[in-house]
């Protein structure tokens, strides 16, 4: 276990477990932008540098471009899993149901998130770091 506050493993073991879909989405793109924010430059490069098991699901580009994205934000060094193909998706992935989310998300997605092809609502890229308060599902 690391001793680190926040390891990318926790996400990809919540896709394993199966948690549904809107916990998943919540956790990657709230939850985790908040933890990696609270996180010392240090060690927002220690998580950084430790690349998270594939899970095989379009989670995992998800994943990769939320990480790249707020390794962006906070001034890191991309790490190369990243560039990993297992971690982008062949064909776009628009998270919301909604029309005119959907178009929003295609629209004003960041360019991470059009690199891995995992398009979520542009409203739940908070720069300021993610939920306020922890949140457990």
């Amino acid at each position: 276990m690391s001793s680190l506050p926040l390891s990318l493993t926790e996400y990809t073991d919540a896709i394993d477990e199966r948690w549904n879909a809107a916990d998943i989405e919540r956790a990657i793109l709230h939850d985790l932008p908040r933890r990696f924010h609270a996180l010392s430059t240090d060690e927002q490069a220690d998580v950084l540098a430790s690349p998270p098991p594939v899970t095989g699901t379009r989670w995992d580009a998800l994943l990769a471009a939320t990480v790249e994205h707020l390794a962006e934000l906070h001034g890191q060094s991309l790490p190369g899993w990243l560039e990993e193909p297992a971690r982008r998706l062949d064909q776009s992935w628009v998270l919301p149901a909604s029309g005119r989310i959907r178009r929003n998300a295609i629209l004003y997605a960041p360019a991470a998130f059009v690199r891995h092809g995992a398009l979520p609502d542009p409203r739940d890229l908070d720069a300021r770091g993610g939920e306020r308060r922890a949140w457990v599902p």
